[in-house]
């Protein structure tokens, strides 16, 4: 529904997963984050977004209109659905080169099987006009898609539907919810100091390459040697 109010307004979001997404206090869903949405009546070039959520023309420098919107919401789908988004990599240049050989090389997981694999399918079309919502009958191709059985869609909009989940806050200054779990925050690694001193100038040759950026790029090093700074 938030896409489809963006691209009435000729508004691409480009930006779409699932940090950007909050709950209200009553359970609703808003999508947050327009700090890569861009007006476009037409194409645009830009290559912005999440690695794991681009689309193949954004990838191909092709040029893409709000059609990228509808792909970053099957990549979101899938994740949701199994923890992992479909094209997942550490390195950004695997990640390309999957988009690019497709929705079809990659294996299902069972909870993206059925209807919701089809709709994620229907979504992660390599040809922008062959997505769901672009086609003839437009976002209400989405809405009517099987695995949307069920769900009443006017309940939804009127904001009397049930939300499944509804955070506890305690008032308009409650913060608690932003706070990170113990068990959700990365794992330190102890260090020990191997008593080398090999950090003893750290400080002093920061401030000497902030010196040195600041006029011009030349600095004397220790031992009086001019050198050009290696970076600019």
């Amino acid at each position: 529904m938030a896409l489809e109010h963006l691209h009435e307004h000729h508004i691409i979001h480009r930006s779409l997963k699932p940090e950007d997404l909050v709950l209200t206090d009553q359970g609703f869903i808003k999508l947050t984050d327009m700090g890569l949405s861009k007006v476009a009546t037409g194409k645009t070039y830009t290559t912005c977004g999440t690695p794991d959520y681009f689309a193949p023309e954004v990838i191909a420098s092709k040029g893409y209109t709000g059609a990228v919107d509808w792909w970053t919401l099957g990549i979101l789908i899938f994740e949701l659905m199994s923890g992992l988004p479909p094209f997942a990599s550490e390195y950004p240049m695997e990640i390309y080169g999957k988009v690019m050989k497709g929705i079809e090389r990659v294996p299902m997981p069972r909870q993206c099987g059925g209807d919701v694999g089809n709709l994620i399918k229907s979504l992660l079309k390599a040809v922008p006009s062959e997505r769901l919502p672009m086609q003839s009958g437009g976002v209400n191709n989405l809405k009517q898609h099987k695995w949307f059985d069920n769900f009443n869609w006017d309940d939804f909009l009127s904001f009397k539907m049930d939300p499944p989940y509804k955070p506890v806050v305690k008032s308009k200054t409650d913060l608690a919810n932003y706070s990170a779990r113990k068990e959700d925050q990365p794992k330190l690694i102890d260090y020990h100091d191997p008593g080398t001193g090999w950090d003893k100038d750290f400080a002093t040759l920061c401030r000497t390459q902030a010196a040195d950026e600041a006029s011009g790029g030349m600095h004397v090093e220790a031992n009086h040697d001019l050198k050009r700074a290696p970076f600019k």
